[in-house]
């Protein structure tokens, strides 16, 4: 039988645990936007889904034929904009209803509006919020910004007409989830009157899949959902990888020595490579988007790739030309 999530505050010395009382936020006093919304837009971690969100606004009313408000708006690292919609104590029957129209309503959201809105948000100027959005999203431009959008709900207890609707909405699309739930859940020591949050994401309820071991191997997925699914897989794998960081940093040094007029204006955002055959291989690739070339027309190329059995371990080489 699944147990309730509980939280204890152990005491070392006599190596015991007491529960703490998992208390309302009405109780408390605590409304959802003077409160819950303010703790999570200025750290949206509370969520318990590590950095992966920047808050671009909050109460975002900016829509051009309904008065209708979002909670917050936020980017994740892949460039997806993510509604997210708070509840106190109950999300009521509809709330994901109310948050798919707000994703559909910002579905064709250029870069330069959300730049914008965003500069607002943190008071800061255009070029100054562009700037920290690209560092967020770890790219030079937004082009890929806003290709799909996804949706938070989260409250201290879930009404089942949401739940369902959230799974089956889930099913429907391959890839990462278009709707994750997030339990949060007051506690309160009544030993000094603190107040604790814990975060528990409900949906997407993690597969079977992750709990068993298979026969095959560690690096490939049992199964696929798609391109863009895959692609993400890889970006999530590989953007932080010491490999990555080797090559970007690299690239910046050997950017660093050109002068602007012939210096490429765009870099990949992570090592990408593949495995078969006769060798590993990562590669890496800054090129340009003006004239007299563009896009992936004319670049520079950083290939890091080693042979089976080859005692010199990897090697690196770097390419320019067409691509």
């Amino acid at each position: 039988m699944r147990g309730e999530p509980q939280l204890f505050r152990v005491d070392p010395s006599t190596r015991k645990g007491t529960a703490l009382r998992e208390v309302d936020f009405a109780q408390l006093g605590l409304q959802e936007r003077r409160d819950i919304q303010e703790w999570v837009a200025a750290n949206p971690r509370i969520l318990g889904l590590g950095d992966d969100l920047l808050i671009l606004a909050k109460e975002f009313s900016g829509f051009d034929k309904t008065n209708e408000r979002l909670d917050l708006l936020a980017v994740d690292t892949s460039g997806r904009l993510v509604v997210i919609e708070l509840k106190r104590d109950d999300t009521g029957s509809d709330a994901y209803w109310q948050a798919i129209k707000y994703a559909s309503y910002l579905r064709r959201a250029g870069g330069d509006e959300i730049v914008s809105l965003f500069a607002r948000h943190e008071k800061m100027s255009e070029e100054q919020a562009e700037l920290k959005l690209k560092k967020h999203l770890d790219a030079d431009d937004l082009d890929t910004f806003n290709t799909s959008q996804r949706i938070i709900l989260a409250s201290h207890r879930f009404a089942p007409e949401v739940t369902s609707a959230a799974l089956w909405l889930n099913e429907q699309v391959p890839g990462d989830a278009l709707i994750t739930c997030i339990q949060l859940i007051p506690y309160r020591d009544a030993e000094d009157d603190s107040l604790y949050l814990q975060a528990n994401t409900i949906i997407p309820v993690p597969g079977e899949e992750d709990y068993e071991v298979r026969i095959g191997s560690r690096q490939e997925p049992r199964s696929t959902s798609g391109f863009a699914a895959n692609l993400q897989r890889t970006y999530n794998r590989n953007r932080n990888d010491e490999i990555t960081h080797f090559l970007r940093k690299a690239a910046d040094r050997a950017l660093d020595s050109l002068s602007e007029d012939v210096r490429p204006n765009k870099r990949s955002k992570w090592a990408g490579g593949w495995a078969g055959g006769a060798y590993d291989h990562r590669y890496y690739r800054v090129w340009y988007r003006r004239g007299p070339w563009s896009n992936w027309d004319l670049s520079y190329g950083m290939n890091l790739y080693q042979l089976d059995g080859d005692p010199a371990g990897w090697k690196v080489n770097v390419v320019f030309g067409f691509f």
